[in-house]
């Protein structure tokens, strides 16, 4: 997918224009600090959905402490509740004006590692797939990834011929030029078809097709440095509900007839107490048994 991000500094855009162009989603800048909304992020958002662009926000923060990463999820949250977002929504990690390093956090990693892990669960919690967007040098010095493992990154990397780390988006360069858009215009490629995943995310496994395999299936070994293989209450991207060590047997409820738009296939198994739960099926971390 081809996405562009916009903010109040892009000026008036022509969506439909930039529609026709090939661009197949649009991140919007909806907020930042603690709080100011972006000023023409409600234009935007009419625009695009009168364009029939799918579109999602990203929020810019300023977070110092817990109680402004708080504050700033909360009201995130509340604002994005007011809209049928189609793509994701991210905790901007960066620091392009120095405030963060004007105030000292700018390196400071668990608190950076914190803003995001908890902005994110946030987020999971209230329905919305999180994102989290930082450039290179974010990500390996400034945040500690092992702890970020469950969510997408999306990464700014301008002037490579690729991204150096594995994300779900990759920024690739500021100086677009996108009919419909004046000036400059951050250009980015999504690897996963968010739409169609959040919609599948929304529907739980109501929309897939399901059949019984009567197996049961053990944890062969964990991902990242965690060594957890994770259960979610909902196929894609839903919430982790359980966490298995390697080692650990569930029995097979039911198995998707069709790889899902991640690329996968995904069982819902059961956890006991009439509980149950969706994992992804990839044969590198699970083993099936008859």
């Amino acid at each position: 997918m081809k996405v562009i991000d916009v903010s109040e500094h892009n000026g008036s855009i022509d969506f439909r224009q930039v529609r026709r162009s090939g661009v197949d989603a649009v991140m919007i800048r909806c907020s930042w600090g603690h709080f100011v909304e972006d000023r023409r992020m409600r234009t935007f958002v009419r625009d695009c959905e009168e364009a029939g662009l799918p579109y999602g926000f990203y929020h810019y923060s300023y977070a110092l402490n817990e109680s402004e990463m708080r504050e700033e999820a909360a009201r995130l949250i509340q604002l994005a509740k007011q809209f049928s977002l189609t793509m994701p929504v991210a905790i901007d990690m960066e620091d392009a004006d120095g405030y963060k390093r004007r105030h000292g956090t700018l390196n400071d990693k668990a608190l950076n590692t914190r803003i995001c892990l908890y902005t994110c669960q946030q987020l999971a919690e209230a329905g919305f797939y999180p994102l989290i967007y930082a450039n290179l040098d974010w990500f390996r010095n400034k945040l500690y990834l092992s702890e970020l493992e469950e969510y997408d990154r999306w990464l700014a990397q301008w002037n490579s011929t690729g991204p150096s780390l594995s994300c779900g988006m990759w920024q690739y360069t500021s100086d677009g030029q996108i009919p419909g858009v004046s000036g400059r215009c951050d250009v980015s490629t999504a690897y996963r078809n968010y739409p169609v995943i959040i919609e599948e995310n929304q529907e739980g496994g109501q929309g897939v097709d399901w059949i019984n395999p009567y197996v049961t299936v053990q944890v062969v070994k964990g991902v990242g440095s965690r060594n957890l293989y994770y259960v979610r209450d909902a196929v894609i991207h839903g919430n982790v509900i359980a966490q298995l060590k390697p080692g650990d047997v569930l029995v097979v409820d039911q198995i998707s007839a069709t790889v899902l738009s991640d690329g996968y296939k995904w069982i819902r198994v059961a956890l006991g107490e009439g509980r149950e739960g969706y994992m992804q099926v990839d044969l590198n971390y699970l083993r099936f048994l008859i």
